[in-house]
Formats: structure tokens, C-alpha cells, sequence
């Protein structure tokens, strides 16, 4: 088990900040953390924080040479970070792209078999990836392997359909929901809520106790309904103030009467008072992203007084992107595009840690960009795997641990994403998408399929449509048998999922295998 003795960062950032900033202050009586700071003890516990920030897409920020500088902090913050360029989502809605990132696996695996069949046949409507969400008991998610080791564990999240109800709970001893607890008065929400109930948290953690934690951030499903310059003029950035809508963007998008629409937007977004051109919604959409990066450089930033930075695991990904129009989706995501898939992955090893993985040895191991496929799939077992973690049996993804120690080929050569606003998916390859939507029920501006860097074809490409079905096959025996026990994981199995993810061989696996985890026994409230 890898240790080490490290000042979290956060800790380190609470007791930085004066009373009433973003993370509160600490009691009369002295804290632990005081005693740290004078030298008089040591923490001495690791830690693993995932952020996982809904609605960003790659291209948008700095990290993509943005033309805007939307994100200065996470530019910084990559310097001591493996940048994945090439990362994508399994889905482009939200309840979806979350359990693929704490599952490992395709989010399909949360929807019973003939859920879709069964919606079809009784409504005549087509579900939407929204519908009939829940994680079954025997999927596991990322908190389980680190709470089954001994680990304390927490998740925060900041929507309601993130929910217990969901079972999105599972293998979270901690499970703060959208706006905290019943008794919180602030019921804050956004990155001060999430950040707040962290910190505080963390804080009341024993210094030797290893933890791991989860942090949903929505803040850029909310930066519509605020006017185009006050985010810039509430975080004092002068140069935001001074970004000017696009030209080439300054038309006014229809409105519709429901939701999601076509080259229509949603009328929950749009402003009741006035027309806003689609150019001012992208600054709004940019300025937003641009505060968000303001939070996390006081939720991260500030344990750099204290010489602690690296002391934590970090990592960062976009959940899903969002849309401005490109495919015919305002302000949503939900196709399956690059606009809706491709997502920033930022991973920063702990000092400990990036020792193991042979950055310290390596010149320039740090702040590398690396440009391999990947996928968000391919969180869950990377960090399972890094921290010898119990694995589970089932999993889709698949380590990055050869890329973060310097391995110059990738591990995958496909990801696998679906479409939840009309039926299609994408089949994204090293350089190339392809993108194919149902014909019949897709609307007019999606009815075709594309691959990048190609004109656009009239007619659905037969190969990624057969890949594709051989895809929808192997996932149709896993969910029969995660629901009902019809059939096992087994090494067929296995050897089938790399072939269709064009991994030529199994990923070196330093986890212990799920059976060992049973000798370590789970805390009393096991969530």
C-alpha cells in the first residue's frame, strides 16, 4: 500500500483563509491541524479527490489553447499534471456520465435489459437516457474498492439526480446530497456548497486516516441565467469583462414551446426579459467556466503557501460538454458529437505517488500532455489500480497506469459513447469519430452520419454500424448478467470487450483481486 505523510492540501486551505471565506473557519479550541502547522505532528493519512465538473468541454478551455483564457488556474495546475487531450465521455447526459466515471464501466449496466423495450412497447415513446436510472448493488463504484481497504469515503454531489435513490451511494460511507444535509441552513449549492461540506469533512478526519472523495460540481448548467459580465465583475477579472460576443455568432435562437429541441433553446434557459444572441451565451457559457476556474484556484490553490501541493492525488475531468449550436443543440448537451463527448482529464499524482510512477527520475515527467485515446471509463480502474485498491470483477475501463508511467503507446484503440437526445452513437477512434444517428426518428440536421475530417455521408457507414451492434451485444449479456445472474464475467468475456476496444493486451493490473477484499471487512455503515 503505497503511504506517505502528507498536509492535505485542503486542510492546509482552511486554515489559510480568513473566518467567512469560501471554506468557513476552524474553533476557538485548537485543531489538529494547528498542531501540524507549529510542527508538532504529522498527517500522515493519503488522499484521493476526484472533481468532476458537469457541462465542460475540451475546446474550451486554455488547456485546448482556447482563445479566451477561460481556464488560467487548471493551465497552471497542469504543470505538475498529466493533461489527457483525448479523453471522451461514455454519454453525453449527466446521470450517464457520472456512472461511467464511478463505475467503470458503460452506463448502460444501470438500466435493466428491457427497460428501453419495455418503455417503447407501453408508451410508443423511446426513453431517454434520463429514464430508469439505478445503479444495481452488485455494479460497483469508485468508492467501494478504497471503503473496502479502510478507507473513509464521501461523496459530494450538487443535482438531484445524483441521488441515494439512484444508488449512487453505494460504497460511500459519507453521501452528501444536491444542497447538503436537512439541517444545513445555507443549503448552498454549486462549488462553495460542495466545497464548503468537503473541507469541513475532511477537517474532522483523524490525520492518519486515508481517504478518498468525490466532488460533483454543476456550476456551468447554471451560468445561463446570470447577465453576460457578472461573473468577471464577481471574481474582479478585468480582462472577462472585455470579451466581446462573435460576430459570426450574433443571431437570436428560436425558442420552442418543450425541451430538448432541435436549432430551438430550451425555454428554462433562455432569458424571460429579452432576445439573447447565441455570441452572448458563449461568453456567458465562457465567463462561466472562468469563475469555476476561480473556485477551484481557492479550493486548490491556496495550500501552495504552505509548500503542500503535491501532496494529494488529484483528478479533474469534465463529465460532458456542451453544445452552442454546432449540431443543432443549444446550451445542452445530449448528440454525439465532439462537442458533447470530448472532455478535459487532468491527473496530478500525489509526491509519493508520482515517485512510483518514476516522474521524479524522468525530465519533463511532469506537466506532459499526452494525446492516447482514452476514455472516462477508464478513471474508475486507474485509480483501483494505482493504489493497489480492491478491484472489481466487472469493468469496462482500463488502467492508464502504462501512460502515467511514461508508456509511449495507448491502451485502447476505440470508445464507445451514445447518443441520449435521439437514438445514435459515436465510435470514437485514435484521430477519427464516427457518429450515426436512426434515420427515423433522428430529426433532419442529425439525419446522417460524419466522421471527422470527412464530408458527410447520407448513409449510416456499415462498419461502425456492425461494430456497433457487436457492442450493443456484449453490453446486452452483461446487463442480464448483473440483473438477473444470466451467465458471469468470465475470461471470454474479457478477451471479447479488449477486441472491441482494440486493446491488443489485458492492462497490467497492480489491484488485489475482489475475492482478497473480502478478509478486510467494511465499516459498519458500509452505504
Amino acid at each position: 500500500m503505497l503511504r506517505s505523510s502528507p498536509l492535505t492540501l485542503l486542510r492546509g486551505l482552511l486554515l489559510a483563509v480568513p473566518a467567512g471565506f469560501l471554506l468557513g473557519a476552524c474553533g476557538e479550541e485548537q485543531h489538529p491541524l494547528e498542531r501540524v502547522r507549529a510542527g508538532e505532528a504529522a498527517v500522515t493519512g493519503q488522499g484521493v479527490l476526484v472533481i468532476v465538473v458537469d457541462g465542460l468541454r475540451w475546446d474550451h478551455t486554455s488547456l485546448a489553447d482556447y482563445d479566451r483564457p477561460t481556464t488560467p488556474f487548471l493551465k497552471r495546475f497542469a504543470e505538475g499534471a498529466m493533461v489527457f487531450s483525448n479523453a471522451w465521455s461514455a454519454s453525453p447526459s449527466l446521470v450517464g456520465s457520472h456512472v461511467a466515471i464511478l463505475s467503470g464501466c458503460d452506463p448502460s449496466l444501470a438500466q435493466p435489459p428491457d427497460v428501453r423495450a419495455t418503455m417503447a412497447s407501453e408508451t410508443g415513446v423511446e426513453p431517454t437516457d434520463e429514464d430508469a436510472w439505478f445503479v444495481p448493488e452488485d455494479l460497483w463504484l469508485l468508492g467501494r474498492p478504497f471503503l473496502g481497504a479502510g478507507w473513509r469515503t464521501a461523496a459530494f454531489v450538487d443535482h438531484p439526480m445524483i441521488a441515494e435513490l439512484r444508488g449512487f451511494d453505494r460504497g460511500f460511507r459519507e453521501f452528501v446530497e444536491f444542497g447538503g444535509e436537512p439541517d444545513d441552513s445555507t443549503r448552498s449549492i454549486g462549488v462553495y456548497g460542495v466545497g464548503r461540506r468537503f473541507v469541513e469533512w475532511l477537517n474532522e478526519l483523524p490525520l492518519d486516516q486515508n481517504w478518498f472523495a468525490y466532488v460533483h460540481m454543476n456550476d456551468l448548467e447554471r451560468a445561463w441565467y446570470r447577465h453576460a459580465r457578472q461573473v468577471a465583475e464577481r471574481f474582479g477579472d478585468e480582462g472577462a469583462k472585455d470579451w466581446k460576443p462573435r460576430r459570426e455568432l450574433a443571431f437570436v435562437p428560436p425558442l420552442g414551446l418543450t425541451e430538448p429541441l432541435f436549432h430551438a433553446l430550451p425555454p428554462s434557459r433562455a432569458n424571460r426579459t429579452r432576445p439573447v444572441s447565441l455570441a452572448e451565451y458563449e461568453v456567458r457559457y465562457d465567463q462561466g467556466i472562468l469563475a469555476l476556474d476561480l473556485s477551484l484556484a481557492r479550493l486548490l490553490g491556496t495550500a501552495e503557501d504552505f509548500g503542500r501541493s503535491d501532496d494529494i492525488t488529484v483528478v479533474v475531468a469534465g463529465s460532458f460538454g456542451t453544445g452552442l449550436g454546432e449540431h443543432g443543440l443549444y446550451l445542452q448537451a445530449g448528440l454525439a458529437e465532439d462537442e458533447d463527448l470530448h472532455v478535459p482529464l487532468l491527473v496530478r499524482p500525489s509526491r509519493a505517488l508520482a515517485e512510483r510512477l518514476g516522474w521524479n527520475a524522468t525530465p519533463g515527467a511532469r506537466g506532459r500532455t499526452c494525446d492516447a485515446l482514452v476514455g472516462l471509463v477508464d478513471v474508475a480502474p486507474t485509480l483501483v489500480d494505482l493504489f493497489d485498491a480492491p478491484s472489481p470483477s466487472r469493468v469496462h475501463g482500463l488502467s492508464l497506469r502504462p501512460l502515467l508511467e511514461g508508456s509511449k503507446g495507448g491502451v485502447r484503440q476505440r470508445v464507445f459513447s451514445r447518443s441520449s437526445v435521439v437514438p445514435g452513437f459515436a465510435i470514437v477512434g485514435d484521430g477519427t469519430s464516427v457518429a450515426v444517428y436512426d434515420p427515423a426518428r433522428a430529426a433532419p440536421a442529425v439525419r446522417r452520419s460524419w466522421s471527422r475530417g470527412a464530408p458527410d455521408r447520407e448513409e449510416p457507414d456499415p462498419e461502425a454500424v456492425a461494430l456497433w451492434q457487436r457492442w450493443e451485444g456484449f453490453l446486452q449479456r452483461e446487463r442480464r448478467a448483473l440483473h438477473f445472474g444470466v451467465g458471469t464475467a468470465d475470461r471470454a468475456g474479457a478477451d471479447e470487450l479488449r477486441a472491441l476496444q482494440g486493446a491488443s493486451a489485458p492492462a497490467p493490473s497492480h489491484g488485489k483481486p475482489q475475492e482478497e477484499s473480502a478478509r478486510v471487512g467494511e465499516p459498519a455503515d458500509p452505504r
